[in-house]
């Protein structure tokens, strides 16, 4: 399994790291939902590798009571900085709590908040994927849709 042991000085106490990926979006606005599809299609790999996986739609809340100080998180969501849709973002959260960019996504900015406002010490990465369209609708715009397997990919080879 893909765990690692860590002493932590926290009370002197052993605690077994693990790793966590979070996928948040929403599906019926189209590429806003990008990171749910990337996450459902390599899920298996990451779960075959101990590798906790966890679809949080739009749920701030839900996803931000699954944070803890110990695991190691990967927030992935979608993007718009103006790049070609698809582009892939790696942003360390320290770096972005120390920044507080503001030209991410509504649904991480608000989980990033609550991790601010409460203070904690999360470890772990922020994934981006640029998109194209937002709108009413299922699916990907194409230009993404062309681009899933290559997305995934990309980020299966940054989380493991």
């Amino acid at each position: 399994m893909d765990f690692e042991t860590s002493k932590r000085k926290n009370k002197g106490l052993s605690f077994i790291i693990g790793k966590k990926v979070i996928a948040i979006g929403n599906s019926l606005m189209m590429d806003d939902g990008i990171a749910l599809l990337v996450l459902d299609k390599i899920r298996k790999r990451l779960e075959d590798k101990g590798i906790e996986t966890i679809i949080g739609e739009t749920d701030v809340e839900f996803c931000f009571s699954l944070l803890n100080e110990v695991d190691v998180f990967y927030i992935m969501d979608s993007t718009y900085y103006g790049n070609v849709p698809g582009t892939l973002t790696f942003k360390n959260l320290d770096d972005i709590k120390k920044t507080k960019d503001h030209s991410m996504s509504i649904h991480s900015l608000g989980l990033i908040d609550l991790i601010n406002m409460y203070n904690m010490d999360i470890k772990g990465y922020f994934i981006g994927i640029e998109i194209s369209k937002i709108d009413i609708n299922l699916g990907l715009s194409n230009i993404l849709q062309e681009k899933v397997k290559y997305i995934s990919k990309k980020v299966m080879s940054f989380i493991i």
